[in-house]
């Protein structure tokens, strides 16, 4: 069979406004302005993709505006296996966001979630990290820093993202180093956390489809817990910190406190 007969997958690319993109939103009268670009980007775009993979195995199947600044494109693909990963980092693809302000996103759907050949099965759930994912910051980092040993926690981190120690081990080490970090220190990074760029309208969009959405983290409960209601986010699962006499201690693995 062709490729537009059975596809083996489809590769949808969705393209946002920079301007859609900043924390604060501008009005929708400049986001609208955005929008032909957006729209008229298709061919330009679909040229520059099949000069990126075989244009053989690629088909535009649809291109339409979905939002003020948010603008998406479906192509049938014959590679059910292409790195979007390596796609989305092309020198071509980065300039052509550079010269149209845009940023570009890509998914990989296999044919097996499409019900008909325009509609692909509604997400259900959408898990997300929590440090330098959903906020700005690492929390140990800035736990460590409240006591001066920074360089200290962010050494066995190094380590531990090197394959060096496991995760569990690295956890107990770096909390071994926070002992006297009062427990109210949670409070205070609560005033002094950002929420990354994004994140609030991503949650809402979600949300307002009917996606559960959660956050995931190998950090600290506290902060996750309360990330969960600064965003609206219906669960949230992450490590248990220990205390004893006000303080954290180093009892935490596997993300439960140990007897």
């Amino acid at each position: 069979m062709s490729t537009n007969e059975d596809p083996e997958a489809k590769l949808i690319v969705t393209f946002f406004a920079v301007s859609r993109l900043s924390q604060s939103l501008p009005s929708a009268q400049s986001l609208n302005a955005s929008d032909p670009q957006l729209v008229a980007c298709d061919n330009a775009f679909s040229s520059l993709l099949g000069s990126c993979v075989s244009p053989a195995s690629l088909n535009l199947l649809s291109h339409k505006r979905h939002a003020p600044g948010v603008a998406q494109s479906i192509f049938t693909m014959s590679n059910p296996f292409l790195d979007t990963t390596a796609l989305r980092h092309d020198a071509s693809v980065t300039a052509f966001e550079a010269s149209h302000n845009l940023e570009i996103v890509f998914d990989l759907v296999p044919s097996s979630l499409w019900i008909t050949p325009m509609t692909y099965r509604p997400i259900k759930l959408a898990v997300f990290d929590m440090d330098s994912t959903l906020i700005n910051e690492e929390i140990i980092d800035e736990l460590a820093r409240s006591i001066g040993i920074t360089a200290a926690v962010s050494a066995i981190t190094a380590r531990a993202m090197n394959g060096e120690i496991e995760f569990a081990e690295s956890l107990r080490q770096r909390l071994a180093l926070l002992k006297g970090v009062k427990a109210n220190v949670w409070d205070d990074l609560r005033s002094s956390i950002t929420v990354a760029a994004g994140a609030r309208e991503l949650i809402k969009t979600l949300r307002d489809q009917g996606v559960v959405t959660a956050v995931v983290s190998g950090g600290f409960a506290p902060m996750a817990e309360w990330l969960k209601g600064h965003l609206g986010l219906d669960h949230a699962f992450a490590n248990h910190v220990g205390t004893g006499l006000g303080i954290p201690d180093s009892s935490v693995a596997n993300g439960y406190p140990l007897p």
